[in-house]
């Protein structure tokens, strides 16, 4: 089996929401923080969101299914996948081919962080009651976005075997190129998350 490397970029083209998973809100605190580095404590993109992204809108408009080989083999078998081949004697389980590395702040970015020329940024939303077309008591929220024009870099790493590079490469531009036609993180069908990736050597 062989390896390539290839370099991906993210500029954030709306704020982007990918949650850290609150367990308790503090009084006058941000009701859904974004997922930070423990150590750096700036914002990341975790490689699973990306990965689980993409295989998604290559399933529901991409043309795959969620049984297609050619997806399980690149991205993973799922337990549904695993499940339908256990009396298929031919079916031999083979390695993942694709492996995204959790994407970090570009060095340029990094440094503004740092400095605070950009912060993360707090929309606070609102739920209506159905009934009165008003603000619902308590519907009030704060939500943690990253900026727009931030940049994330990191890598995907292929493995494949021989006369699978090309097509790999193929169905992993198909799946970036859905991306930046959606979104990506939570919200995106209030504004949140619209990003252009791109993808080199």
């Amino acid at each position: 089996m062989k390896k390539e490397i290839r370099k991906i970029e993210i500029e954030i083209l709306t704020g982007l929401h990918i949650g850290a998973g609150n367990d308790a809100v503090q009084i006058g605190g941000v009701d859904s923080s974004v997922i930070k580095d423990p150590i750096t404590s700036f914002p990341y993109i975790p490689g699973s969101s990306l990965k689980g992204k993409i295989r998604c809108l290559l399933e529901t408009e991409g043309g795959y299914s969620e049984k297609d080989d050619t997806i399980n083999d690149y991205f993973g078998p799922t337990s549904e996948y695993l499940k339908a081949k256990k009396d298929d004697k031919e079916y031999l389980q083979k390695p993942t081919r694709l492996i995204f590395r959790d994407l970090n702040l570009s060095d340029e970015d990094k440094e503004k962080f740092r400095n605070g020329e950009i912060t993360t940024e707090f929309k606070t939303e609102i739920v209506i009651d159905r009934n009165k077309g008003t603000a619902k008591d308590g519907g009030l929220r704060s939500i943690e976005r990253v900026p727009p024009s931030v940049r994330f870099k990191g890598e995907i790493l292929i493995r494949y075997f021989d006369n699978e590079l090309d097509n790999i490469l193929s169905v992993l531009s198909k799946g970036i190129e859905l991306v930046n036609n959606d979104y990506l993180g939570g919200s995106g069908s209030r504004g949140y998350g619209a990003v252009k990736i791109e993808l080199s050597k």
